[in-house]
């Protein structure tokens, strides 16, 4: 049986991590390669992790192992190791724990001492375990579904014709997993640049990523799909950026791997790891991946040796080591697998989580947004531009002059649901003329942080929806945002703007910057002493030599 370590975890913890995790690889990697630099330099602090990690999970990790029946655990996900590496010390999982190591480079929070066994896919990466007081190790080499294996002269041919590859044409394979992050487009733009190559690009589920390789028509360029293994007997090369699953795949197939571009944290690891076992080449610029990819692409004693190395790390099976632990079970005598205590939990302990978790969703979210994970951001290539919206009145809305003026400047037009019903015509006008119309939150707090985002992303976009006829697409919130604001806007298909300057009529900023977001709160005012100040700030822009865009704009 699998079981998601995340779905162990309530309160939909486990979307939390995941959806957080994909934000810092997407919009802050920076972020998640210090946080996992960091466990290096303080290897002792993962207790408080395990900690956290057990309270929260432990209950229903006892229950899907207690419903099996389980005769051994098997991880492989670092979390869950901790969680079960700490439920064997204190003696309540009393069957035997493995922990699979995906990873050629072995972080700390891998390992835990009181596992009983970690399979390594290397030598090299049991031998880092051991170093890190794993317990025992094995490096039975990679575990590989049955299907990937050498293909035939035929199968190549027939999966080369199906893709439109030509008779003597090198294919190269990119790949970034499921959710296609890392920098993709650079990555086929490189390869096309270092030669005369066919790229193949899996965009997994990304399919933002996959409508602009096939407008940029860059090779092939295919979504979601589970065949794979043609895909590899295809081409001649594969070029990835996490040294995962799809690695050790191509290693089983015999296809030559190159690292380009590496994710931050276990990407840069493993590439670095990888090629010094000789199992990949990691290239580190375009130069470098002009190179690799000339001496792996054609036959020859580079390419050969790079495959017989990647085809010696499957040196046994892993599932015969976990399969000799199941057999202790019987030998000795174990009544049933897992026995949490019963004593009640500590309510200094419940209330500390709360604290840290409600913490997390709410200053926490504040703090990375202030990075700018989560939030809306100009386009990188955005230049001598400004991002504006206006909050607008029942009669400011109504206003025709006040409508030509936000035309004319190009800016967003933000409305609150509880302004949307009262004058959805005006709205609707608004839209009608090219106007971009945002959302503007509902109009009024809430005292529960997860009903306030509710009303102010859902019930106010769909207020505008409904009286209006208008989808919006930004949220623009007039508080500090928080997780349960970035939540909300994930569900609902809204990106979260926060300005880095909010200012009245009367209080134009001083100095107007490229690529930053103003919001103009007009508010309070009267529709002509708004009308004067969007005739102020379009008379500025101009002296700056800057454009106005709508929030729409951003990305």
């Amino acid at each position: 049986r699998i079981v998601d370590f995340l779905d162990c975890c309530p309160f939909g913890i486990g979307w939390f991590i995941k959806w957080s995790y994909l934000l810092q690889l997407r919009f802050a990697p920076w972020s998640y390669d210090l946080t996992y630099r960091l466990w290096y330099k303080m290897p002792s602090a993962w207790g408080f992790i395990v900690r956290l990690d057990t309270f929260v999970s432990a209950r229903r990790i006892q229950r899907a192992i207690n419903d099996l029946d389980a005769d051994v655990v098997v991880s492989t996900y670092p979390l869950s190791s901790l969680v079960l590496g700490n439920m064997r010390r204190r003696g309540w999982l009393k069957v035997p724990a493995v922990t699979f190591l995906t990873d050629f480079g072995v972080h700390p929070l891998w390992v835990h001492p009181s596992i009983d066994l970690h399979v390594a896919t290397s030598q090299q990466a049991a031998e880092a375990a051991a170093e890190r007081h794993a317990g025992e190790t094995s490096a039975p080499g990679p575990l590989v579904a049955d299907r990937f294996m050498p293909a035939t002269a035929g199968q190549r041919e027939a999966a080369r014709n199906q893709l439109g590859i030509a008779d003597g044409e090198r294919a190269v394979l990119v790949v970034a997993g499921s959710w296609g992050v890392g920098d993709m487009v650079g990555t086929v733009e490189a390869i096309a640049r270092v030669g005369a190559y066919h790229p193949v690009t899996v965009c997994g589920r990304d399919e933002q990523l996959k409508a602009e390789l096939e407008e940029r028509k860059l090779g092939t360029v295919i979504g979601w799909t589970d065949e794979m293994p043609k895909l590899m007997a295809a081409c001649d090369a594969m070029v990835e950026n996490a040294g995962g699953l799809t690695a050790n795949e191509a290693f089983a197939v015999g296809l030559p791997v190159v690292t380009f571009k590496p994710i931050a944290g276990h990407g840069k690891d493993n590439a670095e790891a990888m090629a010094e076992f000789g199992v990949t080449r990691y290239a580190h610029d375009d130069a470098e991946l002009a190179e690799a990819l000339a001496a792996v692409t054609q036959p020859g004693p580079e390419r050969h040796e790079q495959i017989e190395r990647a085809r010696a790390l499957f040196r046994g099976d892993a599932k015969s080591d976990v399969l000799e632990l199941a057999i202790l079970r019987d030998a000795t005598e174990i009544p049933v697998p897992i026995k949490l205590p019963k004593a009640p939990r500590r309510v200094s302990t419940i209330a500390a989580s709360v604290v840290l978790l409600y913490g997390g969703l709410t200053l926490g979210a504040q703090g990375v947004s202030a990075m700018g994970v989560g939030v809306a951001q100009p386009p990188k290539q955005s230049h001598h531009r400004v991002y504006v919206g206006v909050r607008l009145t029942n009669a400011q809305l109504a206003d025709a002059q006040i409508r030509q003026e936000l035309q004319s400047l190009d800016a967003t037009a933000i409305v609150d649901g509880k302004t949307a019903r009262a004058s959805g015509s005006s709205v609707r006008l608004l839209a009608a003329h090219g106007v971009d119309v945002g959302n503007g939150g509902w109009g009024h707090g809430r005292p529960f942080r997860y009903l306030r985002a509710q009303s102010d992303v859902a019930k106010a976009g769909d207020t505008l929806k409904s009286s209006a006829g208008v989808k919006v697409r930004e949220f623009v919130p007039e508080r500090r945002l928080d997780a349960f604001d970035q939540m909300w806007c994930a569900r609902r298909h809204q990106r979260l703007v926060e300005p880095d300057s909010v200012f009245k009529p009367e209080r134009l900023p001083a100095k107007l910057h490229d690529d930053k977001v103003y919001v103009l709160d007009g508010r309070r005012r009267t529709p002509h002493a708004l009308e004067v100040a969007l005739q102020r700030l379009a008379t500025e822009l101009r002296a700056a030599g800057l454009s106005a865009q709508p929030l729409l704009d951003l990305r």
